[in-house]
């Protein structure tokens, strides 16, 4: 008897679907599947903007170029402040792309970037603007000549409350 309830309870440890003498093992209970995690190519829903800066993304454009065999895409847009009630000063941008998202931040730049209120901000959008820049201008990488990019600008107002937007950047040059 021994031998067959340690026979019985290996079984029930390995399949976990036989009840060994009881007349009916209970229903397993399917459990749902686990909810899919984000990945870094996904881009984010921004946020409500709580902030004063009513801050918008014009004409995004992305310059796709040959980088060896994989490609690079220069991200260009023009930042305005349309609330009027408060600047803002952009402290990152993080472009979503098929190989993942990439950041630069204020730490990157030569100096701060701000919107003025009711006023627009140039130096993601001119060739002048992406000199200034340098290394740190936003951009992703990817192995497609025609990607799927989405930019993501994260701001403070001038009473430092933080704000983001962002848009799918659909034209490509």
């Amino acid at each position: 008897m021994r031998r067959a309830a340690v026979l019985c309870l290996a079984v029930i440890a390995g399949s976990g679907a036989l009840g060994c003498g009881s007349p009916a093992a209970p229903a397993r209970i399917p459990q749902s599947p686990p909810s899919p995690q984000p990945t870094s190519t996904a881009p984010p829903v921004p946020a409500s903007n709580p902030s004063n800066a009513m801050v918008t993304i014009d004409d995004p454009v992305a310059i796709v170029f040959r980088d060896g065999p994989h490609y690079g895409y220069r991200v260009r847009f023009l930042l305005r402040e349309t609330g009027g009630a408060s600047g803002a000063a952009i402290e990152r941008v993080v472009v979503y792309g098929p190989s993942g998202s990439n950041e630069t931040d204020a730490g990157c730049w030569r100096g701060s970037l701000r919107v003025p209120a009711n006023g627009a901000l140039d130096a993601f959008y001119t060739d002048p603007g992406a000199d200034w820049l340098l290394y740190c201008a936003p951009g992703a990488d990817g192995d497609v000549a025609t990607p799927s990019l989405y930019v993501v600008v994260a701001f403070k107002d001038d009473n430092g409350v933080g704000g983001s937007v962002g848009v799918p950047v659909s034209t490509l040059r």
